[in-house]
C-alpha cells in the first residue's frame, strides 16, 4: 500500500504525517515507539521491538539502582 503524504513543520523539527489505513496495517498508534533509519535517498520506518535479553545485557553496576524500602506491609504482602 502506498501513499503520498507532504513534510509539516512541528516545533522546531520536521513531521511527516502516516495516513490512517498504513497506520492499521502496520499497527501503529499515536505513541507507538519507531526506528527511522535513513539509506541513501530513503527513509525506512520500523516498529520498534524490545528484547529482554538485550535490555539486561545494557545493566551495568554504574546504572543499576538500589533497592528501595517501600516500608512495612500494608496488606496481605509476603516478603
Amino acid at each position: 500500500m502506498g501513499a503520498k503524504s507532504h513534510i509539516a513543520k512541528w516545533g522546531t523539527s520536521l513531521a511527516v504525517r502516516i495516513p490512517k489505513p498504513i497506520a492499521e496495517q502496520w499497527g501503529v498508534c499515536e505513541g507507538s515507539a519507531i526506528e527511522i533509519v535513513s539509506h541513501g535517498d530513503q527513509v525506512v520506518m520500523h516498529k520498534r521491538t524490545y528484547n529482554l535479553a538485550d535490555m539486561l545485557d545494557q545493566v551495568t553496576e554504574d546504572n543499576l539502582h538500589p533497592e528501595l524500602d517501600a516500608g512495612p506491609a500494608q496488606g496481605n504482602e509476603a516478603w
